[in-house]
């Protein structure tokens, strides 16, 4: 192993009381009902468009999803950083990796620009080789895409490299990549939500990892 790929919302960072806030805010705007952190964290990880016809539900058609996409693409730039937080170790283990020559980059499905403002922000420290997001023409994880570009960065083969997340479509990415994978039990998913995939490596806490990776 010598390099590793982290996914952000669920994996390095606690985002969904800005993301909650900012969806809320939202729909207020359009006069649509609020949803809960319960169903917000079932609805994330694939996309802003896909979680925003989530929130619509039954009224999901094309024209109020562009509407909601774009309400929620001003308001939640706005709240990038206001109430998101860290999870509790990560910092000592990014520090750590770090120090030990490992390459560190982050890949989410959120936005390119935002994701690189809120990497930005809280791990200002970290050199990671590369921070991306969604860009245009890209396509979304669980396609290896993104993730095979990253490994290319970093210059690291993908059976080289491991990619940490804490959803299926992370398992998922790693898998259709040709990487080694860890899926976090800190962040928005439950082991049991990965019950229909190939059997996976799981870490409980942040501190967990550096014992894990060893054996990888």
């Amino acid at each position: 192993m010598k390099g590793i790929i982290f996914d952000l919302d669920g994996t390095l960072l606690d985002t969904v009381p800005d993301l909650l806030w900012s969806i809320n805010a939202s729909l207020a705007e359009m006069g649509l009902d609020p949803i809960t952190d319960v169903k917000l964290k079932s609805f994330i990880g694939d996309g802003a468009r896909n979680l925003v016809k989530r929130c619509l539900g039954e009224n999901a058609s094309e024209k109020r999803i562009d509407k909601l996409l774009s309400v929620y693409g001003r308001i939640y730039s706005e709240n990038l950083t206001v109430r998101t937080g860290k999870f509790e170790g990560l910092d000592n283990v990014l520090s750590f990796l770090s120090d030990k020559g490992i390459l560190l980059s982050v890949l989410s499905n959120k936005p390119d620009s935002q994701t690189k403002i809120i990497i930005e922000h809280y791990f200002p420290e970290i050199p990671f080789v590369s921070v991306m997001g969604k860009t245009d023409g890209m396509p979304l994880k669980p396609d290896p895409f993104s993730a095979l570009l990253t490994a290319e960065k970093m210059g690291i083969a993908p059976c080289d490299t491991v990619f940490i997340g804490d959803s299926p479509v992370d398992f998922q990415t790693a898998s259709n990549a040709g990487m080694k994978c860890i899926s976090v039990l800190w962040g928005y998913r439950e082991k049991k939500d990965f019950e229909s995939l190939p059997q996976t490596v799981f870490a409980k806490k942040p501190s967990d990892l550096l014992c894990l990776l060893k054996d990888l």
